[in-house]
């Protein structure tokens, strides 16, 4: 029975050795390598809201892009219009003997095409066609700045991933710094959405 009981002791023993020699060899990654790992996903997290934020301005540029040039062409058709209206009033005028009917409704249908408050006169038309643009430019300025924030947080996410890799933690203080400028950066610019 000695025996068995030495057995079994050293059994137990070898067990509670190999398992304390396991809980030694599964060690936790350093707490800089976690927190590393946590600033990456926060920094590609707010890069990908960022980047989404960004291609809504660009589809808005696009579309006040077109719109204008749309309003612009239609301007550019009734003032055609008008000059011919215009003239055909002075022809008209000028006939001997002179269509003065003619010439007045020839002068209404110019005046209504510079100015027409019910429709698109060359006036609202030219309102309506500097909003777009101004909405266009604005767009334009705010994809860019947004664009520029994603660019700053994917450098800052390949900064921290060197870090991960090669302990270097000058390289993490770097990529943490400029992620966090680049998302002040995107902060400040998306404010301009509002």
């Amino acid at each position: 029975m000695d025996n068995v009981e030495m057995a079994q002791d050293s059994f137990e023993k070898a067990h509670e050795h190999a398992a304390h020699g396991a809980a030694h060899a599964v060690h936790s990654p350093p707490a800089s390598t976690r927190l590393a790992a946590v600033l990456v996903a926060i920094l590609a997290a707010v890069a990908v809201i960022v980047e989404m934020s960004a291609n809504d301005q660009q589809t808005a540029y696009l579309a006040h892009y077109v719109s204008a040039t749309d309003l612009w062409s239609q301007y550019q058709g009734k003032s055609v219009r008008h000059a011919v209206m215009s003239q055909s009033a002075a022809i008209l005028d000028s006939l001997s003997p002179p269509s003065h009917a003619g010439a007045e409704a020839a002068r209404d249908a110019a005046a209504r095409l510079e100015n027409d408050p019910g429709h698109d006169g060359m006036r609202q038309l030219s309102e309506r066609a500097h909003h777009e643009e101004a909405a266009r430019d604005t767009a334009l300025h705010l994809h860019e700045g947004l664009e520029r924030s994603v660019r700053g947080l994917q450098i800052a996410i390949v900064l921290v991933g060197l870090f991960m890799a090669t302990r270097q933690t000058w390289l993490l203080g770097i990529g943490a710094v400029l992620g966090g400028f680049a998302i002040l950066y995107g902060l400040v610019t998306g404010l301009a959405l509002i």
